[in-house]
């Protein structure tokens, strides 16, 4: 496959570029290049909105490993792009780390490498188009527009902050005038009505922090957009303020979108507390019976239910959320009070 030239481009500047370009950063642009018109030929194919999604995410992230190739030191085979890393004793004495084999490092290498030698990369916005990716992989058989915009939106901020800060090139120099300019236009038009959404949000008084933070991981269930408006925002009762789609149409309870928000916005902390101990930041509600309990602030994100029984009645110790249906005892005396009876 041969790069295209775009009309704005000069020849030699297409000789310049092309002649020093590796394969790499050959391949990312032109996934990205090749998203975008699938993108644009989803009104009379939607199948290509799959191929879109895919080439478009695949072309950030082989942006970023041409930065690591970049990295690379000279004779070590591109050893940051490796998965296996070998050490090379030389002549001099001197170690030498050596990339082995054609396996090229995934995309948690990718993230422990760039963070560990300080490169600047957005990863809530690269998380959010690799979760999308994953979606509508997985879950979506159809893939709605709204799903695709977002993910250009994402990919254009993520490869204009990543092209001129970490490649110190223009986006519209090695995308083309035509690929830049989609970019640019759907996602001027999708964060114009996403900062809409976010004012209208802003008028709920959503009141504890950890609920704060879950709202901005909202999305709809029936298209995983995340543009979501309130209809009453002066409604003080959070679980029953009305929340429209402004992608699809539909309307949702915001204690109904609330367990599935909770769970990504909360989703590495869980992990943390699985693998390394400690209390999860979620539990099962005894009021809603969602796991949407928050631990630290004692209050459910979906429900609003706080505890009935804060501490145990009979020793004084602090009750959580899986004793609430004991009487107010702790599990200890609970246990002694039924082995009594």
């Amino acid at each position: 496959m041969q790069l295209r030239i775009e009309p704005h481009l000069s020849i030699q500047y297409f000789n310049d570029l092309t002649s020093s370009m590796n394969t790499i950063l050959e391949n990312a642009i032109q996934s990205i290049q090749i998203g975008v018109e699938d993108y644009l030929a989803l009104t009379d194919d939607p199948r290509r909105a799959l191929s879109a999604v895919r080439n478009l995410s695949a072309g950030v992230l082989l942006l970023l490993k041409e930065r690591l190739r970049e990295l690379s030191p000279p004779n070590s085979d591109e050893v940051l792009i490796k998965q296996r890393i070998e050490p090379k004793l030389m002549t001099d004495g001197a170690v030498l780390f050596r990339g082995n084999g054609s396996k090229t490092v995934d995309v948690q290498q990718m993230r422990e490498r760039l963070q560990s030698l300080g490169v600047d990369v957005d990863w809530k916005r690269l998380d959010a188009i690799i979760r999308i990716r994953n979606v509508i992989e997985h879950y979506c058989t159809s893939t709605p527009t709204s799903q695709i915009k977002e993910l250009i939106a994402g990919t254009f901020l993520v490869v204009r902050d990543f092209i001129t800060t970490q490649l110190k090139s223009e986006p519209v120099d090695l995308l083309g005038f035509e690929t830049w300019g989609t970019l640019l236009d759907v996602a001027e038009v999708y964060n114009q009505e996403a900062a809409d959404c976010a004012a209208t949000m802003a008028e709920v008084v959503w009141g504890e922090e950890g609920i704060s933070r879950v709202v901005s991981h909202l999305r709809c269930s029936g298209c995983q957009s995340s543009l979501l408006k309130p209809t009453n925002p002066k409604e003080s009762h959070l679980p029953i303020i009305e929340l429209q789609c402004t992608s699809c149409g539909e309307f949702h309870l915001f204690e109904d979108l609330a367990e599935e928000a909770a769970h990504d916005c909360y989703f590495s902390d869980m992990y943390l507390a699985m693998t390394d101990g400690g209390d999860p930041p979620l539990m099962t509600c005894h009021g809603c019976s969602r796991e949407t309990f928050l631990t630290t602030e004692q209050v459910c994100i979906a429900c609003s239910a706080t505890l009935d029984y804060t501490e145990c009645v009979l020793c004084g110790e602090a009750l959580s959320v899986d004793e609430q249906d004991l009487g107010g005892l702790c599990s200890y005396h609970h246990h002694m009070a039924s082995k009594n009876d």
